[in-house]
Protein backbone atom coordinates (compact mmCIF):
# COMPACT_ATOMS: atom_id res chain seq x y z
CA UNK A 1 0.00 0.00 0.00
CA UNK A 2 1.65 3.44 -0.83
CA UNK A 3 1.71 6.12 1.93
CA UNK A 4 0.35 9.32 1.90
CA UNK A 5 2.76 11.31 0.13
CA UNK A 6 3.26 9.17 -2.21
CA UNK A 7 -0.42 8.68 -3.21
CA UNK A 8 -0.41 12.50 -3.50
CA UNK A 9 2.48 12.65 -6.03
CA UNK A 10 0.77 10.28 -7.71
CA UNK A 11 -2.00 12.11 -8.25
CA UNK A 12 -0.49 15.28 -8.93
CA UNK A 13 1.86 14.05 -12.14
CA UNK A 14 -1.50 12.17 -13.39
CA UNK A 15 -3.97 15.55 -13.08
CA UNK A 16 -0.47 17.35 -14.54
CA UNK A 17 -0.33 15.04 -17.74
CA UNK A 18 -4.30 14.52 -18.38
CA UNK A 19 -5.27 18.14 -17.62
CA UNK A 20 -2.35 20.78 -18.13
CA UNK A 21 -4.91 23.45 -17.88
CA UNK A 22 -6.15 22.37 -14.62
CA UNK A 23 -4.06 23.60 -11.10
CA UNK A 24 -4.23 22.01 -7.79
CA UNK A 25 -3.80 23.64 -4.42
CA UNK A 26 -3.78 20.19 -2.79
CA UNK A 27 -3.74 16.91 -2.94
CA UNK A 28 -5.75 14.96 -0.13
CA UNK A 29 -6.10 11.23 0.65
CA UNK A 30 -7.74 8.60 3.32
CA UNK A 31 -8.13 5.26 3.20
CA UNK A 32 -12.03 4.20 3.29
CA UNK A 33 -13.76 1.35 1.96
CA UNK A 34 -15.94 0.66 -0.94
CA UNK A 35 -19.68 0.04 -0.89
CA UNK A 36 -19.04 -3.44 -1.34
CA UNK A 37 -17.29 -3.10 1.93
CA UNK A 38 -13.60 -3.51 -0.10
CA UNK A 39 -10.43 -1.39 0.52
CA UNK A 40 -10.47 2.13 -0.79
CA UNK A 41 -8.91 5.16 -1.39
CA UNK A 42 -10.58 8.63 -0.88
CA UNK A 43 -8.79 10.96 -3.38
CA UNK A 44 -9.83 15.01 -3.02
CA UNK A 45 -8.22 17.53 -5.79
CA UNK A 46 -8.67 20.65 -4.13
CA UNK A 47 -8.70 22.79 -7.29
CA UNK A 48 -7.82 26.77 -7.79
CA UNK A 49 -10.86 28.61 -8.47
CA UNK A 50 -9.92 28.98 -11.96
CA UNK A 51 -9.43 25.47 -12.46
CA UNK A 52 -12.97 24.14 -11.86
CA UNK A 53 -14.53 24.92 -15.17
CA UNK A 54 -11.98 23.29 -17.15
CA UNK A 55 -12.79 19.54 -16.32
CA UNK A 56 -15.18 17.96 -18.37
CA UNK A 57 -17.24 14.74 -17.27
CA UNK A 58 -14.98 12.71 -20.09
CA UNK A 59 -11.61 14.55 -18.55
CA UNK A 60 -12.88 13.02 -14.93
CA UNK A 61 -13.56 9.55 -15.91
CA UNK A 62 -10.32 9.34 -18.17
CA UNK A 63 -8.30 10.72 -14.96
CA UNK A 64 -9.93 8.11 -12.68
CA UNK A 65 -9.14 5.50 -15.25
CA UNK A 66 -5.53 7.03 -14.97
CA UNK A 67 -4.98 7.23 -11.18
CA UNK A 68 -6.40 3.20 -11.60
CA UNK A 69 -3.67 2.11 -13.75
CA UNK A 70 -1.38 4.43 -11.52
CA UNK A 71 -2.36 2.49 -8.49
CA UNK A 72 -2.08 -1.03 -9.84
CA UNK A 73 1.07 -0.23 -11.26
CA UNK A 74 2.47 0.59 -7.75
CA UNK A 75 1.13 -2.30 -6.32
CA UNK A 76 -1.86 -0.89 -4.82
CA UNK A 77 -4.99 -2.52 -5.48
CA UNK A 78 -7.31 0.00 -3.75
CA UNK A 79 -10.17 1.83 -5.19
CA UNK A 80 -9.76 5.22 -5.81
CA UNK A 81 -12.91 7.43 -5.11
CA UNK A 82 -11.76 10.79 -6.18
CA UNK A 83 -13.74 13.89 -5.57
CA UNK A 84 -13.20 17.29 -6.89
CA UNK A 85 -13.01 20.42 -4.25
CA UNK A 86 -12.01 24.27 -4.10
CA UNK A 87 -10.70 25.23 -1.01
CA UNK A 88 -13.34 28.01 -0.07
CA UNK A 89 -15.54 24.07 -0.56
CA UNK A 90 -13.09 22.26 2.42
CA UNK A 91 -13.29 25.41 4.91
CA UNK A 92 -17.09 25.03 4.25
CA UNK A 93 -17.26 21.64 5.28
CA UNK A 94 -15.31 22.27 8.67
CA UNK A 95 -17.92 25.36 9.29
CA UNK A 96 -20.51 23.12 9.30
CA UNK A 97 -18.53 20.88 11.48
CA UNK A 98 -18.45 23.13 13.69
Amino acid sequence: MMEALELQNLAKKIVRKRMPSVHLDAVLTENTTSSNGESALRITLVLTPESVDAISGEDALKLLVDIRHGLEREGDDRFPIVEYATADDLDGEEDQAA
